[in-house]
């Protein structure tokens, strides 16, 4: 008894803490934190550090754990690994990938309100990529299908195209037409090396390319200014591929005739290494793209520009838009944190961290790029926003899957071994038909 007597006596000693009114915030303690996994690609993990530390100063509770997959294997890995919950929660992949990913039921349409956000601060050309009408019943990608509903289905987080790269040691003002600059090239290609062999017989011809003549993407810049695009004029319709247009078999008739003797003389489409040359100052011009611009920022005493492409006859050369892709996996079981992911990248920190650490140029409006910091003074990434503003987007029906092949092959045979253009256009027709059927 006197043992607890004298503990009752301590108890009532002991000082109580006064509140005085405050109020105590307990939310961020007992909130329970959710988990995202995200899928993109930084194998140094840099960038995705600072990403994610930014995303937490907004929104604390969501915890994100990166995983970089290369955004060309991303689809396949989610298809093998997404049902059995080991996927991701959201996934990074190239806008050609687009279809085929919704076609595997792998993409969860965005809601109205993330399109309502995008559509304020996304280029427009980036959303149009992004956007597509679909038919889940029938799975088809036909806007007059019967069941077909227009869908954002991802974030557009950066843009590309190609452009007219010029060594300004070389090249005082840029061609503005095609030809002017083979004009220009006859004259080039024809004076003295230094050796006794003019600039073509050594392979210094005065036009390259950073990929090689039959690459379709390359091309189209020339396809566009006779008129033809691929899948019919919205580049949207599989059974209007178009190699035996009259518009192609133009195009191609130019590049037999105009092109090529410039550009490789009688040698393959390959035949002369462009990116080589170019950087070693040899070749005054070269078709390029933003993924050459660290190797050309790299090459020893190399000066140069980037120019809109020229026209052919007075007609645009339409470049293809491409567009790099953050979606949100359609089984994800935590699709609110994932959503609030892919907007975020749209955020002014976020597009101002992917040019820092990629150098990639923001997707967003013109007019938006003023508050991404050092874009406004990058006058190579400036100069293929330029070009955007008369690209069209690139094809993202699941056909186009079945163009590029055939499009190489029409191109080689017409090239290298002086098959008549009407006869491989026709066996390019028939090969993408036959790759279409086997595949359903």
């Amino acid at each position: 008894m006197i043992v607890l007597f004298s503990a009752l006596i301590l108890v009532g000693c002991v000082d109580e803490p006064e509140n005085n009114g405050a109020l105590i915030d307990f939310s961020q303690t007992y909130v329970q934190k959710e988990s995202i996994k995200v899928w993109m690609d930084d194998e140094a993990g840099d960038y995705m550090d600072e990403l994610i530390y930014e995303f937490n100063q907004i929104y604390p509770n969501i915890v994100v754990n990166f995983e970089h997959k290369g955004t060309v294997d991303a689809r396949e890995e989610l298809k093998t690994f997404g049902p059995s919950g080991n996927g991701a929660d959201v996934f990074q992949f190239p806008h050609d990938h687009l279809a085929q990913a919704v076609l595997e039921d792998l993409i969860f349409p965005l809601p109205a309100a993330t399109q309502t956000l995008l559509a304020e601060r996304s280029s427009e050309i980036g959303l149009q990529i992004a956007t597509m009408s679909y038919d889940e019943t029938a799975k088809s990608f036909d806007p007059n299908s019967p069941n077909a509903v227009e869908h954002l289905y991802a974030v557009p987080v950066s843009l590309e195209s190609i452009g007219l790269f010029y060594n300004t040691d070389l090249v005082t003002t840029p061609a503005a037409t095609f030809e002017e600059l083979l004009a220009a090239a006859d004259i080039w290609n024809e004076a003295d090396s230094g050796n006794g062999q003019t600039n073509a017989q050594v392979g210094k011809y005065y036009l390259a390319t950073s990929s090689h003549w039959a690459d379709s993407y390359f091309m189209q810049p020339i396809y566009s200014a006779f008129g033809f695009y691929p899948f019919g004029p919205n580049l949207d319709d599989p059974e209007a591929v178009g190699f035996e247009s009259p518009e192609a078999i133009a195009a191609l008739n130019w590049i037999q005739t105009e092109l090529k003797p410039r550009v490789t003389g009688n040698g393959n489409h390959n035949s002369v290494t462009g990116s080589a040359n170019f950087e070693t100052g040899k070749a005054p011009y070269i078709i390029g793209g933003p993924w050459n611009i660290e190797a050309y920022n790299a090459a020893a005493g190399l000066n140069y520009a980037i120019a809109p492409m020229p026209t052919i006859n007075g007609n645009a050369a339409n470049t293809f838009a491409g567009a790099q892709m953050v979606a949100v996996y359609k089984y994800s079981e935590h699709k609110e944190a994932a959503i609030k992911w892919v907007e975020f990248l749209t955020t002014d920190i976020a597009m101002e961290l992917m040019y820092s650490y990629k150098t990639k140029l923001p997707a967003l409006k013109t007019n938006l790029l003023d508050g991404i910091e050092g874009v406004n003074s990058d006058t190579l990434l400036l100069a293929i926003s330029a070009q955007l503003q008369t690209s069209v987007p690139m094809p993202t029906i699941p056909q186009v899957t079945y163009y590029w092949g055939p499009g190489e092959t029409m191109i080689i045979q017409i090239w290298n071994d002086g098959v008549a253009v009407e006869t491989a256009a026709a066996t390019a027709e028939t090969s993408y038909q036959t790759s279409v059927n086997l595949a359903g």
